[in-house]
């Protein structure tokens, strides 16, 4: 049976207390209507707008508009309860476009919580927050490589990486999509990765940049006419014409995904 805030011990209750203050942006002691809105989507929790208004209103007990800290801490249980559901749901809809395990997707979750709180805090995963944590994981690449790797998981183009982008983007890289069109998704995905400006084709300079970051990063050193002649060659067995690009069939034809 779940815990009301009245028995919640002095530990629960500063934790409630920094939560409250984490989601009062402004400082003023109290959340308004809009800080409750982006409270909600940090937390996964989509409500449409009148479930929202009727939350926000058992909450606000004393009528005033805002949400004050002891109203807060009554309703935290609810506030929490909305967060696990949400969480659930989400990760049965990620379970069934994925073949990635319920487990797997959980500890996914706790990952990106962990990294979506280490700049703004705002439940999502922007470029830098996205640079810091490739540098935890491996520290040699450098920011071409990153940069492109992000535009691969920031599907919507939003400049943010939501936990849906998030494992969707890892399902792809490991070869975990579900459904018969798996390989184009794959071969789209690492084709992105390669087409650095992101115009739709793959030149030489943007196979070049790629080329000497991966060889740079297992601490390979390659002068730049060697590179230039791999980046040629790779060019001519994908049949690509003299002078050309490469186009997502020509890649998709040749590379083994």
């Amino acid at each position: 049976m779940e815990r009301s805030a009245q028995q919640a011990s002095p530990a629960e209750i500063e934790k409630i207390k920094e939560h409250f203050r984490r989601h009062d942006s402004d400082h003023d002691g109290v959340i308004s209507t809009q800080e409750f809105n982006v409270m909600l989507k940090r937390m996964g929790v989509l409500l449409s707008p009148s479930d929202e208004k009727r939350l926000f209103d058992a909450m606000d007990q004393d009528k005033s508009g805002k949400i004050e800290l002891q109203e807060f801490i009554a309703h935290y249980h609810t506030i929490l309860a909305l967060e696990k559901r949400a969480e659930e749901k989400q990760i049965e809809n990620l379970r069934q476009k994925t073949s990635f395990s319920v487990e797997e997707i959980q500890a996914m979750y706790a990952n990106f919580k962990r990294i979506a709180c280490t700049g703004k805090d705002d439940g999502l995963i922007d470029k830098h927050e996205f640079r810091q944590m490739m540098v935890e994981s491996d520290a040699n690449r450098n920011v071409v490589f990153y940069d492109a790797l992000f535009r691969m998981f920031d599907r919507d183009n939003s400049g943010d990486i939501d936990f849906s982008e998030f494992v969707s983007a890892l399902a792809v890289y490991h070869g975990k999509t579900a459904g018969i069109h798996s390989p184009d998704v794959r071969a789209k995905f690492f084709f992105g990765l390669y087409d650095a400006n992101g115009d739709g084709f793959i030149s030489q300079d943007d196979l070049y940049k790629i080329l000497v970051d991966c060889l740079a990063a297992n601490e390979v050193r390659i002068n730049h006419a060697d590179a230039q002649r791999l980046v040629e060659t790779t060019f001519t067995l994908f049949t690509v014409p003299e002078g050309g690009r490469m186009d997502f069939n020509m890649f998709k034809t040749k590379a083994q995904m």
